[in-house]
């Protein structure tokens, strides 16, 4: 069965703390309509429009990004969960594999939050299990992605359940059944309060709270933190823009921002400016609807509960 977007925008919609307000606001709309009351009715359909701008800015804001492989050998059931996952604009597809051996050398290499998985896999007519990379990845990683189990029967539930997988979805994938597994998935995810760096000798643990912006610089990336530290890391930009929460965005090709330290937005000259810093950053014409966005998330109130002003010049 084909669901629309639309559709599916008003159930979130109705799921969401905001539906009181946006039920309360229709049917007060619908009323006043049956009575031909149109500047009572006007002023209802402004409110009930500010109601889902500010339900749409919730979710751009509120979810974590999550980075997922896929591990499968059928190229239709890849499509498939592609075209499912792009529902999910806070989830990055950082590789797939076709084998077991290609699967563990992805893993390790990308450490992602998620791994959809055929239980079995046929590369040139051969079929092996992809069940035996589970534990070889729980050997070699300390931070264990989840696993979600993809295939066409149950038969291999059992064994799912047996190696730890964390849910089982039957192919076709359903819409709703894959978003009950992420749901789940997500409900069971602790609040980001740090990020680890890595460089050629070390691992650092560094809070989010204390980023206030990275900047590229080449195939590394700086972090400017809150007491003056600026900490390298070897890895780019573009890494962490699916590593960091949404409470940091890219808007330049060599800068990211944390949100809530942004104190003024000139429009006129693309320059923003910082707390904690008298480094003037740019923001790129091509991204300038980014810094609006912000603008409306700030004055729709919607700012993870730290007071804010920023100034608009």
């Amino acid at each position: 069965m084909k669901v629309s977007k639309g559709k599916l925008i008003c159930s979130e919609i109705f799921s969401q703390p905001l539906a009181g307000s946006f039920i309360a606001l229709y049917f007060l709309y619908l009323y006043f309509s049956k009575y031909g009351l149109t500047v009572i009715n006007q002023i209802l359909g402004r409110l009930i429009l500010n109601e889902i701008n500010r339900f749409l800015l919730l979710v751009i804001y509120s979810a974590k990004k999550y980075k997922y492989i896929i591990v499968d050998s059928d190229e239709e059931s890849i499509k498939q969960l592609q075209r499912q996952l792009e529902n999910y604009s806070h989830y990055t597809c950082c590789g797939i594999a076709r084998s077991t051996e290609e699967a563990i050398y992805l893993i390790m290499d990308q450490i992602p939050h998620v791994v959809f998985f055929d239980p079995v896999l046929e590369l040139n007519g051969i079929k092996e299990s992809s069940f035996n990379m589970i534990p070889e990845v729980y050997q070699l990683l300390k931070r264990l992605p989840h696993f979600i189990a993809m295939n066409s029967s149950n038969e291999f539930a059992y064994k799912a359940i047996n190696s730890g997988v964390y849910a089982y979805v039957l192919k076709p994938i359903n819409l709703y059944e894959l978003k009950k597994a992420i749901i789940r998935f997500e409900n069971s995810q602790p609040p980001q309060s740090s990020i680890c760096l890595k460089s050629f000798t070390e691992f650092r643990f560094i809070m989010i709270e204390d980023i206030v912006y990275l900047k590229a610089d080449n195939n590394t990336t700086d972090f400017f933190l809150k007491d003056g530290t600026i900490v390298t890391s070897y890895q780019t930009l573009k890494t962490f823009e699916s590593e960091l929460p949404p409470i940091f965005t890219r808007i330049h090709k060599s800068y990211m921002v944390n949100v809530n330290y942004i104190k003024k937005i000139h429009f006129s000259k693309f320059q923003c400016s910082l707390k904690y810093t008298n480094t003037i950053i740019p923001f790129s014409k091509s991204l300038k609807f980014k810094m609006s966005e912000i603008k409306n998330r700030w004055s729709n109130g919607i700012n993870n509960g730290f007071p804010q002003q920023i100034n608009i010049a």
